[in-house]
């Protein structure tokens, strides 16, 4: 009996033992994982980000700290905002330049032009002037009425052989005459290729096709160009008159290629053989494409100036002269003043 109760109470004290032992081991454990929990994440510990939603939250997650990342510095600098109206450093300011400022406004051109035809011109009879660039509305003018075209009108009988190209080329001999009669019309001034043209616009009667030009020439506006005889034929009953004005709004129409067939005719102009006027005012190597005129009496030129300032227009005419010499050195002289009121 007491050897039963012996063993009862050995048993007993091992269990105690055991439940001691195991709560002491609970306590060492649960002391440990404290001290990770307060301090930074165990070095060598892979944290998955996906997995913290409290964390992608923005949320405190107790036992870790999450440092927000902070934005990083652009390297570009900040655009303010167009309240500020300031332009940014790459953006460049708009301004509005009507004309650089080195170039002469036309009204100062106005006054040179003036001064040339009543302080310089002597050639007797009369004398008119115009210019303008092309890219302008408003244009410089001394008497700017109608006078003798001469062969200027050849501008005016190219732009309605353009307008009624079908017409006749149906009288060609050959393929590709109606444009080598413009060509010669236009770069030595032939008036057999001109008078030609001016017949077959006429359906073969002349009359007819001096109407078609002058109707041409209404409907694009230029009020002072007429046509009244052919070339070479005497001017007893009717001549043809244009004027300064005139030419170079036709000039300027072409430029923009207002006109049918503009850069026909500009590229015919450019190849002209006569350039004894507004081309030899013009420094070298200056791009110029112009179209004589000469009577007896009679010396004009009408051009286009492509320099280095601008694109820009010139007619002068001149009628009744007592010397045309003179008038051609007047043209030439007009022609390097305005050249250099356009730089």
């Amino acid at each position: 009996m007491k050897s039963r109760l012996k063993k009862i109470l050995i048993i007993v004290l091992a269990a105690v033992l055991a439940v001691s032992a195991g709560a002491v081991i609970w306590k060492v454990r649960q002391g440990t994982s404290s001290a990770n929990k307060e301090g930074e994440v165990v070095e060598g510990e892979v944290v998955d980000d996906s997995e913290m939603s409290e964390a992608e939250a923005g949320k405190e997650v107790p036992g870790i700290k999450i440092e927000k990342a902070q934005p990083q510095e652009s390297e570009q600098t900040e655009q303010p905002s167009s309240e500020n109206n300031q332009p940014s450093e790459n953006t460049p300011e708009q301004t509005t330049t009507p004309q650089s400022a080195g170039q002469t406004g036309i009204s100062e051109i106005q006054a040179r032009l003036e001064n040339l035809v009543y302080t310089e011109y002597g050639a007797g009879g009369k004398v008119a002037v115009c210019t303008g660039r092309v890219n302008e509305n408003d244009m410089a003018m001394v008497n700017g009425g109608a006078m003798q075209a001469a062969s200027l009108i050849k501008l005016y009988v190219a732009g309605c052989v353009y307008e009624n190209y079908g017409l006749v080329s149906a009288y060609e001999s050959y393929s590709g005459e109606t444009e080598s009669l413009i060509s010669i019309m236009i770069t030595v001034s032939d008036n057999t290729a001109c008078n030609t043209l001016v017949t077959r616009l006429g359906d073969g009667d002349a009359q007819t096709g001096m109407a078609r030009v002058n109707q041409y020439c209404a409907n694009h506006g230029f009020s002072d160009t007429h046509m009244g005889r052919l070339m070479l034929q005497p001017n007893d009953v009717d001549d043809n008159y244009t004027s300064v004005r005139d030419c170079c709004n036709y000039l300027k129409m072409a430029s923009a290629g207002q006109l049918q067939g503009s850069s026909s005719v500009l590229g015919y102009m450019n190849q002209q053989q006569r350039r004894s006027k507004i081309p030899a005012g013009l420094p070298t190597g200056v791009t110029v494409g112009n179209k004589t005129g000469e009577l007896s009496n009679v010396e004009n030129d009408a051009a286009i100036v492509y320099s280095a300032g601008g694109t820009y227009v010139l007619c002068v005419m001149s009628e009744n002269l007592s010397d045309t010499y003179q008038a051609q050195q007047f043209i030439a002289r007009t022609s390097s003043v305005v050249y250099e009121a356009m730089q």
